[in-house]
């Protein structure tokens, strides 16, 4: 057998070691300590022992089941708190844009209507002045039609950007607020589409956060008669009413029904306009924390981001 302390090879039975003379008797088992007897307490640590280690974290607690994977198709994991949208928008007021839009409408209705009531003129009458002066008052409405056009994209991103900071759920975003007037085709409706999503989401009974809340929320007639009058009339202005009489009666007639119907519609576009950002402020002073006291029109910026 091997010593247990210099390691050198022992005879069977040899009670010491050869080389280091250490003693190769097998150690008695230690005394194993008597179970305590049942209602006994426990020994208390003698006075000045250090406490024992506090139990690992976690200790005796059950595990931590790992959170359910998302139900839904395509879903980002975890799932966001709140829309994430790329650009950071902030709550500014369009009431200056509104109003910029007002006062040229206003300009532009007025040139029509008179361009309308020199067509009538000159179509009773035959007179050919009347007439060219008539197209000479549309061309200036149309000089101003286009001024209230560019003011509308502006104001029509304005007010989808708005919308952000109350995390909805838009069909068109502030990307088509600009793009939809210039994509063919679409740019008939798209922007009148806009203009109902963002009147139904600022709707009062709604609470932030918008989500699809809006969905299905009644919208004022005016709005169609607005984009429907301007377009039907820039499309008559343009191609003349057909009639039996000379040519001279048509275009008078054209330019009377054409820019009858351009000046009403401006003037709708003036309700649209002020009736939608009046009621986009007053749902941002009623949800929007920050902007004042009641009463006064919302300013910025005052950052809130989407």
């Amino acid at each position: 057998m091997y010593c247990t302390r210099c390691g050198a090879w022992n005879a069977q039975g040899a009670a010491f070691c050869w080389k280091c003379g250490a003693s190769l008797a097998p150690a008695a088992p230690s005394p194993q300590p008597a179970p305590a007897a049942p209602g006994a307490q426990p020994e208390s640590p003698a006075a000045g022992a250090p406490p024992p280690p506090p139990p690992p974290a976690g200790y005796g607690q059950p595990p931590v089941q790992p959170p359910a994977w998302p139900q839904t198709p395509y879903a980002t994991y975890p799932p966001p708190a709140a829309p994430v949208y790329g650009p950071r928008w902030f709550y500014l007021s369009a009431s200056g844009l509104a109003l910029g839009i007002s006062i040229t409408a206003a300009v532009a209705a007025v040139l029509y209507g008179i361009a309308a009531g020199l067509g009538l003129a000159g179509a009773a009458t035959d007179d050919w002045d009347a007439l060219e002066i008539s197209g000479a008052f549309i061309g200036l409405g149309s000089l101003a039609a286009i001024a209230v056009g560019l003011l509308l994209i502006t104001w029509t991103r304005r007010i989808t950007g708005n919308l952000l900071p109350f995390q909805p759920a838009l069909e068109l975003g502030t990307g088509w607020a600009v793009g939809s007037w210039f994509v063919p085709i679409i740019n008939y409706w798209f922007p009148l589409r806009i203009w109902n999503q963002t009147w139904r989401a600022t709707d009062p009974a709604i609470a932030p956060p918008i989500g699809w809340q809006w969905k299905g929320r009644p919208v004022p007639a005016v709005h169609v008669l607005s984009w429907v009058a301007y377009h039907v009339g820039s499309f008559v202005a343009i191609i003349g009413i057909p009639t039996e009489d000379d040519t001279n009666a048509a275009i008078g007639y054209a330019g009377f029904a054409g820019g009858t119907l351009v000046a009403m519609g401006m003037v709708f576009l003036i309700l649209v306009v002020r009736n939608l950002t009046a009621r986009q402020d007053e749902y941002a002073r009623r949800y929007l924390p920050g902007l004042g006291a009641p009463g006064a029109v919302p300013q910025g910026p005052v950052f809130r981001s989407g």
